[in-house]
């Protein structure tokens, strides 16, 4: 095995295409509450990273044998065996260290280090347990709120109501992606291994290639995104952004009316496939987190002001494609 493949696989393994987003998680905390010492920030967005690399890394070692009843996922770094089981596990723990470290070291109050505390607790249960309790996905969300709450308090732990929006919406936009799209990516081999989760115990299957997904996983699926725009919304019309103001935000407006649109047009696409196609099912899945997303800086926009707002867009967006692109070959499909 050449030297190239295996840095790959190590990159693979931490999910590095992915990274970016979750590195901004306590970063637009810190935004949202007045943060603006950019090196703070850039802190911030390593600790993010190595949050990222702890509960993925360390999800892919927990994973590892339900994973190998799927074809698809016989390259995966850990199944292949060009990332050793043991190293994975030392570049978990080694990333959750240096996080603590990091929170320690350059936020000197106690509630950056208790809600980083709060997440990593959370997202370990999510871990080990994910595929043996279902709903767990609602867990690794809390976790993801308390990451950007983190973010937050290393202003003040006084939080503003905008602050407590974006932490929910992160918790439901998470446990969206984990429960409805992850549930769908993962059911033919979830099925087989007898893994519980939402999508499997709500009766989703595949048989002979077609996609069984049941009326109350749709509805879950539904009512989940429905908490999501409301959030969304609520958010918006909050005094310190007002995005709906026709005459001043146009442009703001029309956008955010796409990008709805657009994530609500994906979600019918991939909870109505017939035919399980993996690959379909990832580079869908990959539009409508992006389009979330961008519904979440679009509604910030007025509030973080406009160089942030393009760096927030822009920025996870090229890191995805670049590395999506140096790991797996494509733009949109990553190996997961």
């Amino acid at each position: 095995m050449n030297l190239k493949n295996k840095i790959l696989g190590y990159l693979q393994l931490s999910r590095l295409q992915t990274a970016a987003t979750t590195a901004l998680t306590p970063v637009i905390g810190g935004l949202i509450m007045g943060q603006h010492d950019i090196f703070l920030l850039f802190i911030l967005f390593i600790i993010g990273f190595l949050y990222h690399v702890y509960g993925f890394v360390l999800n892919e070692y927990i994973d590892i044998d339900v994973d190998k009843k799927s074809k698809d996922l016989n390259k995966k770094p850990l199944i292949s065996g060009i990332v050793p089981k043991n190293h994975a596990l030392f570049i978990a723990f080694s990333s959750c260290i240096s996080a603590f470290i990091l929170t320690i070291y350059f936020f000197t109050d106690i509630f950056p280090l208790l809600f980083l505390i709060f997440s990593i607790i959370l997202g370990s249960i999510y871990d080990f347990y994910g595929k043996k309790i279902p709903g767990l996905d609602f867990v690794l969300g809390f976790s993801f709120f308390f990451i950007c709450l983190m973010g937050a308090s290393t202003i003040s732990n006084d939080f503003t109501i905008v602050t407590y929006i974006v932490c929910s919406i992160y918790f439901i936009h998470i446990s969206f992606n984990n429960s409805i799209e992850g549930g769908l990516k993962d059911v033919d081999h979830d099925y087989l291994a007898s893994a519980k989760t939402l999508a499997t115990v709500l009766g989703v299957f595949v048989q002979n290639g077609r996609l069984k997904v049941t009326k109350k996983f749709i509805a879950l699926s539904y009512f989940l995104k429905f908490i999501f725009i409301f959030l969304i919304i609520l958010l918006c019309i909050q005094p310190e952004i007002n995005l709906f103001n026709f005459e001043k935000n146009f442009l703001q407006i029309i956008l955010f009316i796409l990008l709805l649109a657009a994530t609500l047009f994906i979600m019918y696409k991939f909870l109505y496939l017939s035919i399980f196609d993996r690959s379909k099912l990832k580079k869908l899945y990959s539009l409508h987190e992006m389009f979330s997303y961008f519904l979440l800086i679009i509604s910030l926009s007025l509030m973080i002001e406009l160089w942030p707002t393009i760096f927030l867009i822009f920025f996870p967006f090229i890191w995805y494609i670049l590395f999506n692109f140096i790991l797996f070959g494509k733009l949109l499909q990553p190996q997961v």
